[in-house]
């Protein structure tokens, strides 16, 4: 059988990602597709616009046959983990399998050239110093290659082009036998923030804090819509407000030197800054300099409050044994046999040292209660 697999957030799914999904089948010809989506926390670390289960019954509106979780571990960390994760997950999946991503680029031959880059020492200086300005890995990654070969600056600027670099080094660094298709992104840029056909996910996500409901109309599917219609963003704010309180509450029985993605010196200013400030965006404002950027500021706290201790090494080394179903189409229950490792469909049977309970508690506990089980969906 062959099988394309995405890996993906919808945060939430908006018309490019219909279109992603329409054309892995069409330009592959894959007959079925599984998609590898980040659960109830994004890699941005912050609250999903809509639980998992939500998320994962979009996609398969939108045209997957299976949705399954990545887990929180390789969700809350940089892009360099976020794609090895998937990438292991997808490597799990039996058959004629086919990585498809989308792309600024849409060269997969030079994406490919950039994948392949051998680090020598002058690399390795270039990336130290551009880490030591506070930029996440993958931005420091591509500064620094951009630096040693300016051809290349233009193509690392965009994230999708960097994740779908880090999606091609996971591929090499496993030896996966999953062949690689890049689709180039279609409307306009990751940080647009007004309405369009294929808007980004951020800009749907501005556009509903806003209350600009005519614009989000132009950009997602009518049950994606719907549910934004009805979902207030002052419940979001305020399940952020009630995070806040959780990690007062919390840190102080917690070692912040073992929690993922602490760096030197933030679990001091972490704990200062928790003393005097009241709400969620004080507490970000104040943390921010120009070391910590708001995206690894959310992932740390959001780690914090997950008791997550799984380190670089720990993701480098560790082994899938399990996937988490989240949905699938009520035609493609065979899908479920598809995989090289046991397949979970309910909460209970997830080990009990699983960081997705964790983050399933966590959610439920500030948000709303979700499922428990694997959703069937019909199309």
């Amino acid at each position: 059988m062959k099988i394309a697999v995405i890996i993906c957030e919808y945060n939430p799914l908006q018309n490019g990602h219909s279109y992603h999904i329409l054309h892995a089948v069409k330009d592959i010809g894959a007959q079925k597709v599984i998609c590898i989506m980040s659960g109830n926390f994004t890699q941005r670390g912050e609250l999903a616009i809509a639980d998992k289960y939500a998320r994962a019954t979009w996609a398969i509106k939108g045209g997957a046959d299976m949705v399954v979780e990545l887990p929180p571990q390789y969700v809350l960390t940089t892009a360099k983990y976020f794609a090895l994760g998937g990438v292991k997950i997808a490597d799990t999946v039996k058959g004629d399998v086919t990585l498809s991503f989308g792309s600024e680029s849409g060269n997969l031959q030079l994406l490919q050239d950039i994948s392949s880059f051998q680090e020598d020492d002058a690399f390795r200086t270039a990336l130290d110093k551009e880490l030591k300005k506070g930029r996440g890995y993958a931005k420091s990654y591509a500064a620094a290659l951009s630096r040693l070969y300016p051809n290349y600056a233009d193509v690392l600027t965009p994230p999708n082009n960097i994740l779908a670099v880090e999606y091609l080094k996971s591929l090499n660094a496993i030896k996966s036998n999953i062949s690689p298709h890049t689709l180039a992104r279609v409307g306009c840029g990751y940080h647009q923030t007004t309405a369009d056909e294929y808007p980004s996910a951020s800009a749907i996500r501005n556009m509903w804090q806003n209350g600009d409901l005519q614009g989000i109309a132009k950009g997602v599917p009518q049950y994606v819509y719907k549910y934004l219609k009805n979902t207030l963003p002052k419940d979001w704010l305020r399940a952020n407000e009630k995070m806040l309180s959780l990690l007062k509450f919390n840190v102080s029985a917690v070692d912040l030197k073992n929690i993922h993605g602490v760096k030197e010196g933030v679990e001091n200013r972490i704990t200062t800054a928790l003393k005097d400030c009241a709400y969620w965006q004080e507490l970000l404002e104040t943390l921010a300099t120009k070391r910590y950027t708001n995206a690894y500021l959310l992932r740390t706290l959001t780690n914090i409050l997950l008791s997550n201790t799984y380190q670089a090494n720990d993701l480098q080394n560790q082994k899938i044994d399990f996937v988490n179903v989240l949905a699938v189409e009520k035609n493609s229950k065979d899908l479920l046999s598809a995989f090289d490792c046991r397949v979970i469909t309910k909460s209970s049977d997830l080990p009990d040292s699983s960081l997705i309970l964790r983050a399933d508690n966590l959610y439920s506990s500030v948000r709303n209660n979700i499922p428990q089980y694997m959703q069937i969906v019909e199309r």
